[in-house]
Formats: C-alpha cells, sequence, structure tokens
C-alpha cells in the first residue's frame, strides 16, 4: 500500500501554458512540477505520476489541451534524467479548456489527453471530472483504464478504484447526488485497498478552508486505509492530509511525480 512520507515544498520544474482566466481574458500561467516519495510502491516502479485539473492549453504551436505538453514535458524530464520514465500516470479529471480560453469552466472532449499519456506510459488510469466528456471511449488504448465505480489492477499488484464526477445535479455533466456519489463511493472503497482516484475529494476536517466534500470525508475517514487523490478544489500547501488510517493527496492543478523513498532519507 504506497504511503506518501514527504514532498519537496518547491517545484522542480514549471511548464508555461494559458488558461481562461476572468471576463473572457486568457491567463498566462506555469504548470508547477514537484517530487514525492512513498514507501509501499511495487518493487520494481521507479515512479509514477499524480495530477489533476490542467484546465489550459499550451502556450503556443498546435494549441492542444495542457495533458499534451504535460506528456511530453514529462517524457522530456526522464530523458535527460530528471525523473525516471514513470511506469504509470493516474489522472484525477478536469482536463479541458476552451480553444480561446475565453470562459473559465467550460466542458468538453479530453480524449487527446489520455491518448497523449498512455503513448508515454505503460499504464494509465483516471476519472473524468465535471468538465470533462470523451467522445470515443471505445478508442482509449487498452493501457488505459476510465473509472467510475471500477477497480483494476495495476503495475502487478496496485489495486486502484476511481469514481469520476461531483455532488451536485444529476441533470447536469458528470454529477449524482450525493447519496448516489457516496454509494458509488463505498461500493469502490469496499474492493480497493490502495489507491483511490476522485474528482472530488474530502474537506479537511482540521481546516475549513481546505474545500471538499464532508461527506466523503467521514466516509473515508472510516473505511479506507490507503492513498485517495483528488482535484476539483486548490488547497494551499501542504496537501497531504492523514484522513483515518489513510491520507489525502490534493493535485488540482499541479503534477506530483511519486518515487520510491529509500531507506535513511
Amino acid at each position: 500500500m504506497p504511503r506518501i512520507t514527504r514532498i519537496d515544498p518547491e517545484p522542480f520544474f514549471t511548464l508555461p501554458h494559458r488558461t481562461s482566466g476572468p471576463a473572457g481574458v486568457p491567463l498566462h500561467n506555469r504548470l508547477p512540477f514537484y517530487r514525492a516519495y512513498a514507501t509501499g510502491l511495487p518493487g520494481h516502479v521507479k515512479g509514477i505520476v499524480l495530477t489533476s485539473d490542467l484546465q489550459g492549453r499550451e502556450a503556443g504551436g498546435q494549441n492542444r489541451l495542457l495533458g499534451a505538453p504535460v506528456a511530453e514535458a514529462l517524457v522530456a524530464l526522464s530523458r535527460d534524467g530528471v525523473i525516471p520514465a514513470p511506469d504509470a500516470v493516474f489522472l484525477c479529471g478536469d482536463l479541458y479548456d476552451y480553444p480561446d480560453c475565453h470562459k473559465r469552466g467550460g466542458t468538453g472532449p479530453v480524449d487527446e489527453v489520455f491518448l497523449a499519456f498512455s503513448a508515454m506510459a505503460p499504464e494509465v488510469v483516471g476519472v473524468l471530472g465535471n468538465h470533462d466528456q470523451v467522445a470515443y471511449p471505445g478508442a482509449l488504448p487498452d493501457n488505459t483504464n476510465l473509472l467510475d465505480g471500477g477497480v483494476v489492477t495495476v503495475l502487478g499488484n496496485l489495486k486502484v478504484g476511481g469514481v469520476s464526477g461531483i455532488v451536485g445535479n444529476p441533470n447536469r455533466n458528470q454529477r449524482r447526488t450525493e447519496d448516489d456519489f457516496l454509494a458509488v463511493l463505498e461500493s469502490v472503497t469496499d474492493q480497493t485497498q490502495d489507491i483511490l482516484l476522485l474528482h472530488q475529494g474530502p474537506t479537511d476536517p482540521e481546516r475549513a478552508d481546505r474545500r471538499g466534500d464532508p461527506g466523503v470525508a467521514l466516509s473515508l475517514e472510516t473505511g479506507f486505509q490507503g492513498l485517495t487523490v483528488f482535484g476539483h478544489t486548490r488547497w494551499d500547501w501542504p496537501w497531504l492530509i492523514p484522513l483515518g488510517d489513510g491520507q489525502a493527496l490534493n493535485v488540482d492543478g499541479r503534477v506530483v511525480v511519486v518515487l520510491p523513498e529509500v531507506d535513511g532519507e
């Protein structure tokens, strides 16, 4: 069972991009990449990537969704020896932004992001956010698993479960009533020991300014001992909290490369 021991407080790399801003004016930002360290990863694993809320477009070129240049950046960083080549990528949703970045909260297809990551990592597992759609789910490669109430085994023996979307009006994109969301969540945690992927995560029971869903927090506190990875709402440092016997990590708007902890460090 993976357990994060520490996260470097400063990013080791940032990627320029455009994202939708207020009043229809695009913002120019830099996406931070961080290193984290964990025990309990499968012995052959050199690194995994966790990320969410890549809502933006590349700074130039083909105007692709931000996830595509992120995948390319990870390849370049591994080629240069900055990080090992990732054994798996885990995506927690909200990967879409309008082509002209004219309005926050756009909803649209994110197929190209899953295709980009599947081309550079042996295994990709993800959930959809409330702004995501997949136009051609049947065309996703065999090494890609899109979860919504399902559980898969990856990297040999790592059990990963996931629930897409958020609590909200079920007539809107990727939303469920709270009762339905928690029922699906608990059906997944009953089967999953290692990693849980969510878009909407828990609130922090210790700090009210770290927003999330209190029902999700209560469910995880009492029913899950693994690592929950999520996005949807931005938390300031530190983004890793204990939750019951498990941990919860907010990766909203950041890329976290998790490396095996070395004994004695």
